[in-house]
Order: structure tokens, then C-alpha cells, then sequence
């Protein structure tokens, strides 16, 4: 797997979107619809950020993997899913304008 250092922009952008909404998908306050809804809208942000298609589809594999380690670590308390929820809602309206 590569570190950190090695990741397109695309692949950190997947990463923290993706983390972001797996811990917030923890949140009360977010319904699978939500998630749902969302997921696609920031898969092609991600897929928008990539050099090419290749770039592209590593990116949507890290959000993948991503939004199970947000989902994980907000389980084990490593996350507060409320906190991600409220970055959920900046997403949303970023999305939205």
C-alpha cells in the first residue's frame, strides 16, 4: 500500500471525504438515504480531482476503503460521529453552491 506521501491529490481528497462520511454514517443524525445521497456526489469530486483514469479508480477505491475506516473508528471512539457529522454538513453545502 502507499504511504501517505506517495498519494495522488486525488487519492487524499478520497481519503478524507470518505473517512469523514463512514464516521458520520455512525451519527444519529445521518440516515443511510443521507449517506446514500451523498456518496455519489463526492465519488465524482474525487474522480474530478484525478490526472487520469487510472488516478481515478485508485481514488475511488481508497474512498472505499475510507469510508470503512471512518465507519470503524467511529465505533471504537477514535472518531466522534457527531463531530463528522457536522463536516458532513459543510460538505453538503460546499456541494450544494
Amino acid at each position: 500500500m502507499k504511504s501517505t506521501n506517495q498519494l495522488s491529490e486525488a487519492e487524499r481528497v478520497a481519503e478524507t471525504l470518505g473517512v469523514i462520511l463512514g464516521a458520520a454514517s455512525c451519527s444519529e443524525e445521518v440516515t443511510e438515504e443521507r449517506v446514500n445521497s451523498v456518496a455519489p456526489k463526492l465519488r465524482r469530486l474525487v474522480s474530478a480531482a484525478a490526472n487520469d483514469a487510472a488516478d481515478a479508480e485508485a481514488a475511488d477505491q481508497r474512498f472505499s476503503v475510507a469510508l470503512d475506516a471512518g465507519r470503524n473508528a467511529a465505533e471504537v471512539g477514535k472518531i466522534n460521529p457527531d463531530d463528522a457529522e457536522a463536516a458532513l454538513c459543510e460538505m453538503e453545502e460546499q456541494l450544494a453552491t
